[in-house]
């Protein structure tokens, strides 16, 4: 099956309810589009994922991936993201609190910014039967967030956002927060890198049933944000291609890459970053170049993710960024 322009990922923990109301809705907007639609189930233990097979079959490219333990939003967003093969990469909760109607615009952004993200404060947004104690908390972390990262950004955590493919799976490839505070960290990250980022106005509507504990995961958020850059240093093995003779080495490692991967000029060829991948693909895509550009001078290796965030990565950043 030929990649779609999008990628729509649903990450659902004992959603089976919502699911049955808002699955309809999001595989006809899938259909209507080409999307795929990627549900996520993350360790749920009430039919999520026989609920979800249930509403896109027939839909074409449909994925239903389960975690065998509920390990937080963000490694379920992280786990779509990696099945993901869209041009565009889109999240949305399962409750569908923010509109469907806000998807064209929250797209149309991408044509200048590398990530756009719902917001609920833009002048436009409306916000319809929020609790002034949820209201209230969603203001105070977000102020903290910001002093913490240096965002500048008024709505961190709406869940409503859309990447372009390849920032979307570097991204979440460096990222390594599970939980709720996932979004703050990938923004961060996407500021470090120098991506654009750009908010769009929703409606938001407040569904019951959150599952956000309002005494408790505002403390353990923050706690995340605060150790986000100390985890950065741990992060995870990036495999990656080098690849000698200028642009020609470039239009190769494109044509014969994921539209997901990451091909910069770099030096007197092209690097390929190559996130959601093991070194041991990158090794066949080697092989497999070789037989096909016997010329081309390219090796695969691995480095430490985290080189893209030091401040000798200022020319990697630079030329992802182009």
């Amino acid at each position: 099956m030929p990649p779609s322009a999008l990628s729509v990922v649903v990450p659902a923990y004992n959603e089976a309810r919502r699911l049955e109301t808002s699955l309809p809705l999001i595989a006809d907007v899938a259909a209507d589009a080409g999307a795929e639609v990627i549900v996520v189930d993350d360790g749920s233990d009430d039919g999520t994922a026989e609920v979800a097979a249930t509403h896109l079959a027939g839909l074409p490219g449909a994925k239903i991936i389960r975690l065998a333990l509920n390990s937080g939003k963000g490694a379920a967003v992280r786990a779509g993201v990696t099945h993901a093969r869209g041009g565009s990469i889109v999240f949305m909760d399962a409750d569908l609190a923010t509109d469907l109607g806000d998807l064209p615009a929250l797209l149309d952004a991408l044509e200048t910014a590398d990530v756009a993200i719902g917001s609920r404060v833009m002048e436009g947004a409306t916000v319809d039967g929020a609790t002034s104690t949820r209201a209230r908390m969603g203001r105070t972390f977000n102020r903290m967030a910001r002093l913490v990262t240096g965002l500048d950004l008024r709505d961190t955590q709406c869940g409503f956002k859309a990447f372009r493919a390849p920032v979307a799976q570097l991204l979440f490839h460096l990222g390594v927060v599970d939980g709720f505070a996932f979004d703050v960290e990938i923004l961060a990250l996407a500021r470090r890198m120098g991506y654009r980022v750009a908010e769009v106005p929703v409606h938001w509507h407040a569904v019951e049933g959150s599952r956000v504990d309002v005494m408790r995961d505002p403390a353990r958020m923050l706690r995340d944000v605060l150790l986000t850059q100390a985890r950065w240093r741990r992060t995870r093995i990036l495999a990656v291609l080098s690849a000698l003779q200028g642009e020609r080495a470039v239009d190769v490692l494109r044509a014969n890459l994921r539209a997901t991967d990451n091909v910069v000029p770099w030096s007197d060829g092209a690097l390929a970053l190559l996130p959601c991948s093991e070194v041991r693909v990158a090794a066949s895509v080697v092989d497999r170049l070789r037989c096909r550009e016997p010329d081309l001078r390219v090796t695969a290796t691995a480095v430490s993710a985290s080189t893209l965030l030091d401040p000798d990565g200022d020319e990697i950043r630079q030329a992802l960024t182009a």
